[in-house]
């Protein structure tokens, strides 16, 4: 379902709502609201950054994978990494607050939120920042520079997450390496 919401392009795969409700479904112990929620918070956080910069989103696709956003062309690269690194940055200073107020269990689903979505893969915002620099740094080889860097990642996170799960049978750290499995493949073809 495409529509357009304040000259902004707004993609909808039908994926998003059955994964989210999915996720929903099967949660046992109430992690996944909390995780929907601070989610939320997660994108009004790029939201209010792009407001900050006096910008807008292009395009803002969601997919079975979450919520991807293209911002407009005019933003200098700082204002890029201060959208991009806005989300994760206010997780971070949720879990911070909620650790104070000795919320242990809430602070912990922010810290996750925020590690995943600061890591260097191809979908993630910590994806982005790395992209928006290394195109900075390096113009003329930026997208060759891009594929190995978020290969290597893929690979050495799949390797973590995967040697994480042996020894705690955790079974989300397994769909997180499969998550970067599917970023890999995403950047070698």
């Amino acid at each position: 379902m495409d529509f357009t919401v304040l000259k902004t392009g707004v993609t909808v795969s039908p994926l998003f709502f059955a994964v989210l409700t999915a996720f929903l479904l099967l949660d046992k112990n109430g992690v996944a609201i909390w995780a929907v929620l601070f989610s939320l918070m997660h994108e009004s956080g790029h939201f209010f950054a792009l407001l900050c910069v006096k910008s807008r989103p292009k395009h803002i696709k969601l997919s079975a994978f979450g919520i991807e956003m293209r911002l407009c062309n005019n933003l200098s690269t700082l204002k890029k990494v201060i959208v991009f690194s806005s989300g994760f940055v206010l997780n971070f200073i949720a879990a911070f607050l909620l650790f104070i107020f000795e919320k242990d269990f809430l602070s912990t689903v922010n810290i996750a939120i925020g590690v995943f979505t600061a890591l260097p893969l191809a979908s993630t915002d910590g994806g982005a920042v790395l992209s928006v620099l290394i195109e900075e740094t390096f113009a003329e080889n930026a997208e060759k520079i891009i594929k190995i860097t978020f290969a290597f990642f893929a690979v050495l996170i799949f390797a973590v997450l995967l040697i994480l799960f042996g020894f705690s049978k955790n079974y989300f750290l397994l769909i997180a390496a499969l998550y970067a499995v599917i970023c890999l493949k995403k950047e070698l073809c």
